[in-house]
């Protein structure tokens, strides 16, 4: 059974879109610590839930980078984001809220990059194929289409996950703002 790649053609597309993803989702990625200084020790709200709640989806958030930045790279191309700085006077409610639409829009670039994948399918031939049946050398930038897709799937599902948590994390915010 061979394995499955991607077209060179193909690998270029998916990291524009992985770039996209990034470019959106972690611009505040690095402010989160702030957000919860400021939840903390300016605002005074102490639910560890919500703290719990937020630094989950940074945790995976980071992980997340970590795994897309390497698969730009195995795609032959750099790696594109910028950070934004949180300020003091931060709206902790309206930033989850952001937060969540930026999800939204993350999950439809990584379902746009699983598709890309998956229509540009192809089989590894020749010395690469030995490679991969024999002894799983591999050269640095190859990509199994397979584990891209089981990457990407992954990432969606975590992607949902987060947007549930923001959406908790609002409505906790609001309830103990009300108190």
């Amino acid at each position: 059974m061979g394995v499955e790649t991607i077209k060179d053609e193909a690998k270029k597309s998916i990291a524009e879109l992985l770039n996209k993803s990034l470019q959106i989702e972690y611009d505040f990625l690095f402010g989160y610590p702030r957000v919860i200084d400021k939840l903390v020790n300016i605002d005074k709200i102490h639910d560890e839930q919500l703290i719990e709640n937020i630094e989950l989806v940074v945790k995976e958030s980071l992980l997340h980078f970590d795994e897309i930045d390497r698969l730009i790279r195995k795609c032959g191309c750099e790696t594109i984001w910028h950070i934004n700085v949180v300020g003091w006077s931060v709206d902790v409610e309206e930033m989850l809220l952001q937060l969540r639409d930026k999800e939204n829009w993350v999950i439809s670039w990584y379902r746009q990059a699983k598709r890309v994948a998956e229509q540009n399918k192809v089989k590894a031939s020749g010395l690469l194929s030995r490679l991969t049946g024999s002894a799983n050398i591999l050269p640095e930038d190859f990509i199994d289409v397979n584990e891209l897709i089981s990457m990407l799937d992954r990432h969606i599902a975590d992607e949902e996950k987060h947007i549930r948590l923001c959406d908790d994390s609002v409505n906790r915010l609001s309830l103990l703002k009300n108190k």
